[in-house]
C-alpha cells in the first residue's frame, strides 16, 4: 500500500468516527460542509485521498482539535538544486600567471552531502590583443580605483579589502602580459601600487607571512616597472613590518638599506623616519632624535605629489607624518608627556572618515597619556579607539591595545579603567 493509501484509510478511519461520536449522519455532515454526501463517503472509505483543504474543514466542522488535519500530510513544492539556490558555501577563485583562471561556489549541502551541487565558470587564457595602444582612460580608471580602495581600506575588514585587491592586481598583471611594450611600465607600475596596498591589509589581517608575499611582488612589479622610488619604498614596509612584530634590529636594517636606495628627498625622509624608529625602540635617544632632524629636513625638500597622480607614497590621511614619527618615537624613549603633547595636536586634524588611522595613533595618544596616569583622558581616547578596532580589524593597532592593557591593569580599581576594560578585552579578541 503506497504511503498515500495509508493516510487515506487512516483519515476516512478516523473521520467516521469523529462523525459518529457527534451524532452526524454523512448527508447532515455533506450539509454542513458543503461537499457531496458520495464525495464524503469515499473519503470515508478509503477510496480518494482527502486534500489539506477539506481536512481543515472537517476538523473544524467536528471540533477535532486538529487530530483530523493532522492525518494529511502537507506537500511542499520540490526545492530547485542546491547550487542554483543556495547562495552560501565555498567560493573558489583560482587566477593564474597567464590571465587564466574560474570560479566555483560549492553550496553548504554539497558539502555536507556528497553531492556535486556547484556553479562554476571559468575564463580561457585572454588572446594577445591588438598592437594599439591601452586605451586612454583604462590606466587612469584603475588609479582612481586605487584611491577608492585605499578610502575603503579605511572603514572595511582588511581580509575583505584583500579580496578586491588580489583580483585587480591578476588584471593588471595580464593586461601588462598582453600590452605593447610602451604601455606595459604604466599597468605594472599601477599594478605594484595595488600589491603594495595588498600588503598592508594582509599585515593588518595579521597575517605576516602573506604580508612579506605581496610586498616582495609589489617590489618586482616596481622592478618590471622601471619605478625605482616604488622598489626603495618596499624596503621601507620591510622596516615597518618589523617595527610593529618589536623587532629594532631588523628595523635598522631594512630602513638602512632603504636610506641607501633611496633617491628622492620623500622617499629619503621616510627612511630616516623609519631608522629613527628602530633606534628609539632600541632605545638609542641621541641617534634616533638625531635621525628625526634629518628626516624634517629631507620631507621639506619633497615635492608634493600632483592631485591627479597615484596617492602618495605612504599616509595621505595625517597633516604632518613627521610629527606623529617624532611623537611615536618620544613614546618608546620613555617620554610619554612630549609624546602626547604631539600626538594630542596632530590627532585632531586625522580626517573623521581616516577610521583606521585614527585607531592607530589614538591608540598612541591613549598609551601615553596612560603611561603619565591621566586615566581619565586616555580612556576618553581609547573609547572610540576600540570601538573602531573590533569593525574593521587591525592587527597593529591591537599591538599597542596589549601594551596599553597592560599599563592601566596597574590602575585596575579607578572607575574609568574599570569602565573601559571589558571593551578593551573585545578588541583585543576579534
Amino acid at each position: 500500500m503506497a504511503p498515500e493509501d495509508a493516510h487515506g484509510q487512516q483519515f476516512g478511519t478516523e473521520l467516521k468516527r469523529w462523525r459518529r461520536d457527534r451524532d452526524l449522519s454523512l448527508e447532515a455532515l455533506a450539509d454542513l460542509s458543503k461537499y457531496s454526501k458520495g464525495y464524503l463517503s469515499k473519503i470515508e472509505s478509503g477510496a480518494k485521498p482527502p486534500n489539506v483543504a477539506l481536512a481543515r474543514r472537517l476538523d473544524n466542522l467536528l471540533g477535532a482539535g486538529g487530530a483530523l488535519a493532522g492525518l494529511v500530510p502537507v506537500h511542499h513544492p520540490p526545492r530547485a538544486e542546491a547550487g542554483a539556490t543556495d547562495a552560501g558555501g565555498d567560493w573558489t577563485i583560482q587566477m593564474q600567471d597567464d590571465g587564466a583562471g574560474g570560479f566555483q561556489a560549492i553550496s553548504r549541502r554539497a558539502l555536507l552531502t556528497s553531492t556535486a551541487a556547484t556553479v562554476a565558470m571559468g575564463w580561457p587564457r585572454p588572446r594577445a590583443a591588438p598592437t594599439g595602444p591601452v586605451l586612454g582612460d583604462g590606466v587612469a580608471a584603475y588609479v582612481q580605483l586605487l584611491h577608492d580602495v585605499r578610502r575603503l581600506g579605511q572603514s572595511g575588514r582588511p581580509a575583505d579589502v584583500l579580496k578586491i585587491v588580489a583580483a585587480v592586481v591578476h588584471s593588471l598583471r595580464t593586461q601588462a602580459g598582453l600590452a605593447r611594450e610602451a604601455d606595459r611600465p604604466g599597468l605594472l607600475r599601477v599594478g605594484a601600487r595595488f600589491a603594495e596596498y595588498a600588503g598592508w591589509m594582509a599585515q593588518e589581517s595579521g597575517d605576516p607571512r602573506a604580508c612579506a608575499w605581496w610586498n616582495g611582488l609589489a617590489g618586482d612589479m616596481a622592478r618590471e616597472a622601471g619605478d625605482g622610488e616604488l622598489g626603495t619604498y618596499m624596503l621601507i614596509r620591510a622596516a615597518e613590518v618589523a617595527l610593529y612584530e618589536d623587532d629594532p634590529l631588523g628595523t635598522v636594517r631594512a630602513a638602512e638599506a632603504a636610506l641607501a636606495a633611496a633617491t628622492t628627498p620623500r622617499v629619503r625622509a621616510m627612511a630616516l623616519q623609519r631608522l629613527a624608529q628602530g633606534h628609539g625602540l632600541a632605545g638609542d635617544e641621541l641617534e634616533c632624535l638625531r635621525l628625526l632632524d634629518r628626516a624634517a629636513e629631507q620631507a621639506q625638500e619633497a615635492d608634493p605629489a600632483p592631485a591627479a597622480a597615484l596617492p602618495v607614497l605612504g599616509s595621505a590621511t595625517m597633516r604632518d607624518p613627521a610629527a606623529f614619527v617624532r611623537g611615536w618615537c618620544l613614546l618608546d624613549l620613555a617620554r610619554p608627556r612630549e609624546s602626547a603633547e604631539i600626538l594630542g595636536r596632530e590627532f585632531e586634524h586625522i580626517p573623521a572618515h581616516a577610521h583606521r588611522v585614527r585607531a592607530r595613533y589614538g591608540a598612541r595618544l591613549a598609551l601615553a597619556l596612560a603611561e603619565q596616569r591621566e586615566l581619565e583622558a586616555a580612556c576618553a581616547v581609547l573609547g572610540p579607539v576600540v570601538e573602531v578596532v573590533r569593525f574593521v580589524d587591525s592587527a597593529t593597532v591591537r599591538s599597542d591595545l596589549r601594551r596599553l592593557n597592560q599599563t592601566l591593569r596597574r590602575w585596575h580599581g579607578d572607575p574609568a579603567v574599570v569602565r573601559i576594560m571589558p571593551e578593551l578585552a573585545m578588541a583585543l579578541h576579534p
